[in-house]
C-alpha cells in the first residue's frame, strides 16, 4: 500500500482536531497547574488550627511589624500590623513573601562545622603578635553584635569590624520635621527607611532627587535633577556656596540657572534634610540624637569598633563574616589585601553562597527569617530608640549554625540567653513604653513586670524609648556659614578611559529573598535583576543579548537590557555582591568604569 503526502497531512490534521475533543490535553493543563502550585517555594501546611501570630520582619533594617496567619502552626500569609506607631501597617513585597525564604532552593542546610571550628582554633593558635582575628559584622547594633565584640575582647589579637555610618546609630532622620528633602542618589521612596513611616511623612515635604538615572524615587519626586554619575558632592557644594554655580554646573551637567533656583528654594523652604552627603548641613531639627539601647553593665568590657581600612595589609589571620542578617556589603577587593598571604582562615556564616561564600574556605549554614530569634536595631528614620525581636514562626532545620554561638565558642566565651539579658537590662531602666501588637495598646514599662515584658517581646511586642529632647544639630540660625566649614575634596566624575568607556551606576535593590521573587527577577524586568546590565539603546547591542561586563577588577557574564532612561555612556547594574566586587570601592576613586562586550 502506497501512502501519499496528502493522506499523511489529512491524518495529522484529523488527529490534532480529535485530540481537542478528548480529555487528555485539558487534564494535562490541570495537572500542570497543580504541579506548579506544589514547587519547593510554596509552604504546604497540614490541616489544623488557624490563628494569628505576631513578629517583626528582619529582612532589612526597617523591622516592620508582621501579622502571620498560621495553619497548624505554620505561616501561610504575612501582613502588616495596622496602627503600629513605627511601621503604620505597611509591609513591602519582600516582607509579604518572607515566609517563603525557608523553602528557597538555593539556601544552605549543611556545612563543615567541625572542620571550620578546628581551622579557626588552629588559626587563633598560630596568630603572631602582628596578626589579627577579625569578626566582620554586616548589620551592627544587634545583641549578636555585642557578643562578637565581647568575644573579640576575650582574644588578645581580636578585632571587631563593621561599616560605620553617620546615620542609623546614635543619629536618626526625622522626616516629619522636614519641609524639603534633598536626596543625592538615596532611594527614599524605594526601600530606604521604614516604608510605612516614609509614606506617612511624604505629603509633608518636597522631594528633590539628584541622580544620573531616573530611578523609581526620581520618577516619583517633585523635582529630578539629572546629574553626571559621581557628581553628587559637587552639586551639594554648589548649592552650599562652596563653589560657584558655574563651576558646579560644569561638573554636574545641571544648568547653572537650575542650581541657583534650587539653592534659593533650600534657603526659603526649611527645615531642610540632605541625604547622601556631608557637604551641606541640614537645617532645623531634621537630624536628631537618640539614646543607645541599654545593655548589661558587664557587656561593656567589649572590643571597640575597628575600621577595616585601619588594619595593616596582610595582617588578618582568621576572618569570620556574619552574613546571617542582610546588611551592607563590603567589596571583596577591600578585604582580600588584609588577609595574611600564607593560608588565612576565612569562614562565612551565610544562608547561601552568593556573597562571601564565593571566597571563603568554609561556608556554614545559618537559620533564616522567620526561623531564628534575633533583635532589630532602630531604623534610620526612627526618632526613638527601639527594641524588637524577630520571633521565630517555624523551626530551623537541623545542622544550621547560630553565628554568635560559633564566634563565642571560638573565643572561649561562655554566653547565655543574650536576648533575655538585654531585655532585662532595658526593663531595669524603667524608661519608655511597651507596644503590644495583638491589642494595639501601649503601656509604660515601669508598670510591666520583667517576665511579662519578655513574654510580650517574644509575642511581637515593641519597646519604644522616650525620645531625647535636644536635637543632634543646632537650629539653622546657629549653623556656621558655608565658607567656615572644613574644606573637603570634591569627588569628580570618573575620568575618560578609552578601554572602559562606560560609567557604572549602581541600583540598590534588595536581594530576591523568596523563590517567588527570585522567579520574578529572572522572568521580568520589573526590577533590574542581579545578572542584567541596563544600557541605552544606542549601545550597539540587542535587548536580551548575552554579554560580558569588564572593569578594572575583573569580569562577569550579564544579560543586556535596553532602557532609554539610561543615559548614553552609562551602564546601570544592581548592587549585587558579584557586581560590587567588580565595581565597589577599592582600587578606583569615584565611580567605577566598565565596558560591555558581546559574549
Amino acid at each position: 500500500m502506497k501512502t501519499t503526502r496528502r493522506e499523511i497531512l489529512m491524518f495529522a490534521g484529523g488527529s490534532a482536531v480529535g485530540v481537542l475533543f478528548t480529555p487528555a490535553p485539558w487534564r494535562l493543563i490541570t495537572d500542570t497547574a497543580l504541579w506548579s502550585e506544589s514547587w519547593p517555594g510554596i509552604p504546604k501546611p497540614e490541616r489544623g488550627e488557624i490563628r494569628a501570630r505576631y513578629t517583626n520582619c528582619s529582612l532589612c533594617a526597617a523591622g516592620c511589624a508582621v501579622r502571620a496567619r498560621c495553619v497548624a502552626g505554620r505561616p501561610v500569609s504575612l501582613a502588616g500590623v495596622p496602627g503600629h506607631p513605627l511601621t503604620r501597617g505597611a509591609l513591602c513585597a519582600f516582607g509579604l513573601a518572607g515566609h517563603h525564604l525557608p523553602y528557597h532552593p538555593a539556601r544552605l542546610k549543611h556545612g563543615p562545622v567541625a572542620q571550620a571550628s578546628a581551622a579557626v582554633a588552629d588559626g587563633i593558635a598560630k596568630c603572631r603578635p602582628s596578626e589579627h582575628v577579625v569578626t566582620l559584622d554586616l548589620r551592627p547594633g544587634r545583641t549578636a553584635s555585642w557578643t562578637y565584640r565581647r568575644a573579640m575582647a576575650a582574644l588578645k589579637n581580636g578585632r571587631y569590624v563593621t561599616l560605620s555610618h553617620p546615620l542609623g546609630g546614635p543619629l536618626a532622620v526625622d522626616l516629619a520635621a522636614a519641609r524639603t528633602v534633598l536626596s543625592l542618589g538615596v532611594p527614599v521612596l524605594d526601600g530606604w527607611g521604614t516604608p510605612g513611616n516614609v509614606m506617612a511623612a511624604r505629603a509633608g515635604f518636597r522631594l528633590i532627587q539628584a541622580e544620573a538615572v531616573e530611578s523609581r524615587t526620581a520618577s516619583m519626586a517633585d523635582l529630578w535633577l539629572r546629574i553626571r554619575p559621581g557628581s553628587e558632592d559637587a552639586l551639594a557644594e554648589g548649592l552650599a556656596g562652596m563653589m560657584t554655580p558655574a563651576e558646579a554646573a560644569a561638573i554636574t551637567g545641571v544648568p547653572e540657572a537650575q542650581i541657583v533656583a534650587v539653592a534659593g528654594e533650600l534657603a526659603r523652604n526649611g527645615p531642610v534634610l540632605v541625604l547622601g552627603t556631608s557637604r551641606l548641613a541640614s537645617t532645623g531639627h531634621t537630624i536628631v540624637a537618640r539614646r543607645e539601647t541599654p545593655v548589661p553593665a558587664e557587656w561593656r568590657k567589649a572590643a571597640p569598633v575597628t575600621d577595616l581600612a585601619s588594619l595593616p595589609d596582610g595582617s588578618v589571620r582568621v576572618l569570620i563574616i556574619d552574613e546571617s542578617a542582610p546588611g551592607e556589603y563590603l567589596p571583596w577587593n577591600a578585604i582580600a589585601g588584609k588577609l595574611v598571604p600564607d593560608n588565612p582562615v576565612m569562614v562565612a556564616l551565610a544562608s547561601s553562597r552568593d556573597g562571601y561564600g564565593r571566597h571563603a574556605q568554609y561556608v556554614l549554614p545559618v537559620g533564616v527569617y522567620p526561623e531564628v530569634a534575633d533583635d532589630i536595631p532602630p531604623a534610620v528614620d526612627s526618632v526613638a530608640t527601639t527594641f524588637r525581636i524577630a520571633a521565630p514562626l517555624v523551626a530551623a532545620p537541623e545542622g544550621v549554625v547560630k553565628p554568635e554561638e560559633f564566634v563565642a565558642k571560638a573565643a572561649g566565651l561562655a554566653i547565655g540567653d543574650t536576648l533575655r539579658e538585654r531585655a532585662d537590662a532595658i526593663h531595669e531602666t524603667g524608661r519608655g513604653s511597651l507596644f503590644t501588637y495583638a491589642d494595639a495598646k501601649s503601656v509604660a514599662v515601669k508598670d510591666v513586670g520583667a517576665g511579662d515584658f519578655w513574654k510580650a517581646l517574644n509575642a511581637g511586642g515593641c519597646w519604644i524609648d522616650t525620645p531625647l529632647a535636644a536635637a543632634a544639630q543646632p537650629p539653622a540660625a546657629a549653623q556656621p556659614p558655608a565658607a567656615a566649614q572644613p574644606p573637603a575634596a570634591t569627588q569628580l566624575p570618573a575620568a575618560e578611559n578609552p578601554d572602559l568607556p562606560l560609567v557604572v551606576v549602581l541600583s540598590h535593590e534588595l536581594a530576591p529573598l523568596s523563590p517567588l521573587l527570585s522567579k520574578m527577577y529572572r522572568e521580568s524586568n520589573l526590577r533590574l535583576g542581579p545578572n542584567r546590565a541596563a544600557l541605552h539603546p544606542s549601545c550597539g547591542l540587542e535587548d536580551g543579548a548575552q554579554a560580558t561586563l569588564k572593569t578594572a577588577l575583573g569580569k562577569c557574564a550579564v544579560e543586556v537590557v535596553l532602557d532609554a532612561g539610561v543615559p548614553p555612556g552609562v551602564v546601570q547594574l544592581t548592587a549585587w555582591p558579584a557586581v560590587l566586587d567588580l565595581c565597589g570601592p577599592g582600587l578606583q576613586v569615584g565611580p567605577a568604569r566598565a565596558k560591555v562586550v558581546r559574549a
